[in-house]
Formats: C-alpha cells, structure tokens, sequence
C-alpha cells in the first residue's frame, strides 16, 4: 500500500506540473538543447556563440570583462577564445591603455557569424511561452541576442 500512496503523489505532483509549467532548471536545460540544436548548423557552442554574441555588442571588451559577463572562469574563456582567434572569428591584442589587458574583437568574419547566431537565437527565443518568460526572468527588452 505504500508503495502505492507514493506513486500516487508522484502522479499528483506531475499533474501539478503540467499545469504550472516547467521547473526553471527543466526549463534551462530544455532551452539549452533547443540552442545547441540551433546552432549545429553554424558549428558553434552555445558559449562560443555567446562570446561571439558579447563581442558583437562589446567590441574591445577585456578578457576579464567578458569573463565576468558571461559568468565563466577567466581560464575556460581563454581556452575558448583561443578556439575562436584560430578559427579567424576573433582577433586579440593587447591594450594600449594596459598592456596586461588583453582586448577581444569580432573580425569581418566573426561579425558576420555573430549576425547569423543572433538570428538563430532568436528564432529559439520565439517559441518561449509568455509563462517562460517570466520563469527565466525576461522582459521584452530582453529580446536581442
């Protein structure tokens, strides 16, 4: 009989779900998917698409800024940025200003991806539900990649 109490509850918590929606960490990760499916196409990641999508908006920005930005490690920008500068999508150099800080921008190319990314992520955003929104905390100025 426990057994079947306890199955029960989970039946009664499932169907309360459906009808309040998604948890926020469902959520996330199923609009995580829907990016990375998005973005197969360009052969990006989602957080190299969004470096790419920092920088189009930030050009110049500092590693450490961009880090802090995106909520990332100094170190696992690096690695990625060093993915993109190879794949000729950024350009590096060090500030005038500081000579310890190195500046980040799109080259031609990467502007252009970041062009095409920001498409695509909108495209994604555009099957949020009203109740998504506000779940992830969105406004509609929110709506730009």
């Amino acid at each position: 009989m426990g057994a079947r109490c306890s199955t029960n509850m989970r039946e009664a918590k499932h169907q309360d779900q459906k009808e309040t929606g998604p948890t926020l960490m469902e959520l996330v990760l199923q609009l995580h998917g829907d990016l990375r499916r998005s973005l197969e196409p360009v052969r990006v990641t989602p957080l190299q698409a969004g470096v790419l999508c920092y920088l189009h908006r930030h050009a110049d920005a500092r590693l450490g800024e961009a880090a802090a930005a995106l909520r990332v490690q100094p170190p696992t920008l690096v690695e990625v940025v060093q993915d993109l500068v190879r794949k000729g999508w950024v350009t590096n150099r060090r500030s005038v200003k500081d000579r310890r800080a190195v500046c980040l921008r799109l080259s031609r190319q990467g502007e252009a991806l970041a062009r095409t990314i920001a498409q695509r992520v909108r495209h994604v955003e555009a099957t949020l539900t009203e109740q998504d929104r506000g779940a992830l905390g969105m406004t509609p100025q929110d709506r730009r990649a």
